[in-house]
């Protein structure tokens, strides 16, 4: 058996209460189970093998392992081309172009139409990185939003140890950066799903989960090598209050404000 944190299954219930905010369906995944369900969450998952030296809940760091293979360290050649096929596109780096992109057409008239137009014709490449991250999803956390809200918190905490990839990768599960713009990056891209109909029902409720662990993450300010204490149960609620009941406009305006005060005192 791994080890628990401190405060594990209280989180688990402020994320519950959470999930009123965003709807239980909302995240619209299959109700046919992964291989890995995530509904108990617990850090002895009986159907994944133990990882010596691992920390937090079982399932959430194997997903987070998943997620990295399928979209960075093992990637198909179909992502491969949809990611050459956006840096084509936006004149450079597929990730940071695409937010650059973002920030740049909204400060113009005619957004957001004029950020989906830009990206239109590369509908089909977004379409490809949409389908390989929602079938790491599908296939953790199907039918469950619960997991999936409960570990991007975790996520955005830095309570996840994993120590596979060491030292090449960061032991922790988290967003690099301080401020971790990965975050903008990952809603720019979910937000022009949603604009050109590309799993639109799951990016459209998947974006407020985002914003929340962005601001989460803030606070936590993790380590990236070591384990960190998770956050006291009235901040998560905090936090989660503020965002989760978003719609996708008001995040995408509160998300832009950062970015337009970050350029003004530069």
């Amino acid at each position: 058996m791994q080890p628990r944190y401190d405060g594990q299954y209280g989180r688990r219930r402020v994320l519950r209460g959470g999930l009123g905010l965003i709807g239980a369906a909302g995240l619209g995944l299959s109700a046919q189970a992964g291989s890995a369900r995530a509904a108990d969450g617990r850090p002895d998952e009986p159907r994944l093998p133990p990882v010596p030296g691992m920390l937090g809940d079982r399932v959430a760091n194997e997903f987070w392992y998943e997620f990295d293979e399928a979209t960075y360290f093992q990637q198909t050649p179909q992502l491969k081309e949809a990611y050459a096929a956006l840096a084509e596109h936006v004149g450079g780096n597929p990730l940071t172009g695409v937010r650059d992109l973002w920030v740049r057409t909204a400060a113009a008239p005619g957004y957001p139409e004029s950020f989906a137009a830009s990206l239109r014709p590369v509908r089909e490449a977004l379409r490809v990185v949409s389908r390989t991250q929602v079938d790491v999803f599908h296939r953790f956390y199907a039918g469950s939003p619960e997991g999936i809200l409960a570990t991007m918190s975790y996520f955005a905490q830095g309570v996840l140890f994993d120590p596979r990839r060491a030292p090449v990768q960061s032991e922790v599960h988290t967003m690099n950066g301080d401020p971790p713009l990965a975050y903008h990056t990952w809603h720019a891209y979910q937000y022009a799903s949603v604009l050109l109909g590309v799993d639109r029902r799951f990016w459209a409720a998947m974006i407020p989960v985002n914003s929340f662990a962005w601001a989460l993450q803030l606070i936590a300010k993790p380590d990236t090598r070591k384990v960190n204490p998770p956050q006291p149960r009235t901040t998560v609620r905090r936090v989660a209050a503020s965002w989760l009941p978003l719609d996708v406009r008001q995040v995408d305006a509160r998300l832009l404000t950062y970015h337009h005060a970050v350029r003004r005192s530069s």
